[in-house]
């Protein structure tokens, strides 16, 4: 490849594209994942304060039924009940009895007092009796102090009543639902026509509209329910004859309203005579601290607010007029591990290990790719030397040119040698290629260790004295027997020795090639070292790689194509052992065969 950069900027720039990719799904199914879990969490949210307003709602509807259900006469200190008898079953004049309000005697955490006013602005309440009705009061055991008290409260409620406040308390109530007309028979103080109090449709249309829910919500069928069965229970009270505004026509259920920073709940008595409102003053901190104990630790981020007039939110409670303020959107905290965290760090993995295996398969095919350039150019100037060499010899012998006969024998065995040099080269490279295909076939023997380095000694011999350089053989006489591939070793061994003829004979040509043969622990190991320059450190790397001597390297060096040792070493570790280089010699360079 005469260009690699190419090719790596072009993987460069798949590898940035495929990440780039991969990073913006990454974050994609990230933000869906969280973006999911967010919307799951605003649910249960919703549906949590769902229920936590239908528990206030319940906490309101009840405390609206109790009030709901006392009639008006109870909003008097003493009053004259109708329909009295004596031991004789003599009907008595109600002018003659009184009866206490339940309401003089009765104490509730969530009421601070009961009154009552008329058009005309007079204020009654049945916990602040005067008068004679004071000292009744007092006869009956009831502390001087709480009716003090609730004067005290009663002058407080008539400062913040002023005429434009009861004025608004008056329109609301008088906007309230429908207000049912009773007949002179039909004259009950809460008994309603056809058990409509106030009609359920209308309520029922009421409580959709506020709350934006079914006939089947939460909150809605509670009140519908409380408010039911206060209208069954209120419809078999007794029935006030000749109350003293006259027959009593019509009544409406409370409304409660926000004066002023107060709490109260309001409806309109209509008699024949004149009309009355009668009302509730509500202790909001204890209604709202009941009201907030209903949200629970797992509403979080919830706070129980008033209602303003004319908010339709559908988080305001029906039955009185707080409403929630939801406050932030709940986020989870997704963990670290879920099953698309998972899934994505599994594909990031096989994402990366594909780019680095592309890498490495590209980096191996190019240096393939240059050590076969340089096998073929290295190859082309080894085989160009003996072709010129046989091409000009045989033309010159075959001419008659070379009439002298030493020069012509001198001529033949050059043409001989570099036929051998020729034969050397194409059995390596054919050596290697079967290896390398898997086709190598060994045939193993067992032999004495001497019989096997003379049986190769006539070859190594004549390679050596092709240098006019010394072999020295030196055989441990323990030896023994060695069971191996005898052509195998023969082909490593003359390879070493070839090698050393090469590059490790010394500028004088002095110093001998020797070949050792021992017994050691691990197995049998020859040993081939000369007293040549040795082996450079940085030159051991690529030493046993195929191929590594380039056309420049062959043509300024010795022969070769750099196939030699790399052969050797495969061939070593087909038949079970390793070539090593001895890196601990000071001069010169030894290899090492070890055999099993």
């Amino acid at each position: 490849m005469n260009r690699p950069w190419i090719i790596w900027s072009i993987l460069a720039g798949c590898g940035i594209l495929i990440l780039g990719m991969f990073g913006w799904m990454t974050q994609r199914a990230l933000a869906s994942e969280q973006e999911r879990v967010d919307a799951q969490a605003a649910a249960d949210h919703s549906e949590r304060m769902r229920l936590a307003l239908s528990r206030m709602d319940t906490i309101g509807a009840n405390l609206l039924v109790v009030e709901n259900q006392r009639p008006p006469l109870h909003y008097q200190a003493f009053f004259s009940p109708t329909d009295i008898f004596n031991t004789q079953l003599e009907n008595l004049d109600s002018n003659e009895v009184l009866q206490s309000s339940p309401l003089l005697t009765e104490r509730s955490p969530l009421v601070k007092l009961h009154f009552e006013f008329r058009e005309t602005g007079q204020f009654i309440c049945p916990q602040v009796p005067t008068a004679s009705q004071r000292d009744l009061a007092l006869s009956k055991g009831i502390d001087s102090k709480e009716l003090d008290a609730a004067s005290v409260r009663l002058a407080e409620l008539t400062g913040i009543l002023t005429e434009e406040r009861r004025r608004e308390l008056t329109q609301s109530a008088v906007r309230l639902a429908s207000v049912p007309s009773y007949g002179e028979e039909e004259n009950a103080w809460l008994g309603v026509k056809d058990n409509q109090f106030p009609q359920s449709a209308k309520r029922q249309s009421v409580y959709e509209q506020k709350l934006n829910v079914s006939e089947k919500g939460g909150r809605a069928k509670v009140l519908k329910k409380a408010l039911d069965q206060a209208a069954v229970r209120s419809a078999t009270a007794n029935q006030i004859k000749k109350p003293q505004f006259g027959q009593l026509s019509s009544l409406t259920p409370f409304r409660a309203s926000w004066i002023e920073g107060s709490l109260i709940l309001i409806r309109k008595v209509q008699g024949s005579l004149s009309t009355k409102f009668q009302g509730v003053w509500l202790d909001h901190k204890a209604i709202g601290a009941d009201l907030a104990a209903e949200l629970r630790a797992d509403v979080k981020g919830v706070s129980l607010v008033p209602l303003i007039a004319g908010d339709d939110s559908p988080l305001a409670l029906v039955s009185l007029p707080y409403k929630l303020t939801p406050g932030a959107a709940p986020r989870v905290a997704l963990p670290w591990s879920t099953p698309m965290r998972r899934s994505l760090l599994f594909a990031w993995l096989g994402a990366v290990v594909a780019l680095a295996a592309l890498f490495f398969l590209i980096r191996g095919v190019l240096a393939l790719s240059e050590r076969r350039a340089a096998f073929v150019s290295s190859v082309t100037h080894e085989l160009r030397t003996p072709l010129t060499t046989f091409r000009l010899y045989s033309e010159m012998l075959a001419d008659g040119m070379v009439p002298d006969e030493v020069t012509r024998k001198e001529y033949l065995r050059t043409m001989q040698g570099e036929s051998e040099r020729l034969n050397h080269l194409v059995e390596n490279v054919l050596a290697y290629s079967q290896i390398e295909r898997g086709t190598a076939r060994s045939k193993f023997e067992k032999l004495p260790v001497t019989d096997l380095v003379e049986r190769l000694r006539p070859v190594l011999q004549r390679r050596v004295d092709q240098e006019d350089a010394a072999l020295t053989i030196e055989i441990d006489p323990l030896a023994g027997d060695v069971e191996t591939d005898v052509t195998g070793v023969e082909q490593i061994l003359f390879n070493l020795i070839d090698n050393a003829c090469k590059y490790g004979l010394s500028e004088s040509g002095q110093g001998p090639i020797i070949l050792r043969a021992r017994r050691e622990k691990q197995g049998l190991c020859f040993e081939v070292s000369d007293h040549g320059r040795g082996i450079r450190a940085c030159e051991r790397k690529r030493l046993f790689r195929a191929f590594h001597k380039s056309a420049q390297e062959a043509a300024h060096s010795k022969p070769g194509v750099g196939l030699g040792l790399a052969l050797c070493r495969r061939l070593a570790r087909a038949l079970g052992g390793d070539l090593t280089i001895d890196s601990n010699r000071d001069q010169g360079a030894c290899f090492i065969l070890q055999l099993p």
